[in-house]
């Protein structure tokens, strides 16, 4: 469920509702005037937010997702990640 906080008691309770939006990483609506003015949110999710916007700002974004989508579970064992070597996905 949406949060919202008048603006004043944002003001007034700062702390309190930056460590509670870092705690649940539930975002913290702000209003002002009875209208929504602003959204909290922990840095965490706001890096999240901002990396997919700038992923989906390249024109072939759907088939780099694609692409992703796909490969999902060929994992890199560390030993040959550490090494630099290129059989990435190969079974010994």
């Amino acid at each position: 469920m949406e949060k919202i906080v008048p603006i004043s008691d944002l003001q007034s309770k700062a702390k309190q509702f930056v460590e509670q939006v870092n705690k649940t990483r539930e975002p913290l609506i702000i209003t002002q005037r009875g209208r929504a003015a602003a959204i909290l949110v922990d840095y965490e999710s706001y890096e999240g937010h901002t990396a997919t916007q700038d992923e989906m700002s390249y024109p072939d974004w759907q088939k780099r997702l694609a692409k992703t989508k796909e490969e999902k579970g060929k994992g890199v064992r560390l030993e040959d990640f550490k090494k630099g070597k290129r059989s990435y996905g190969r079974k010994k």
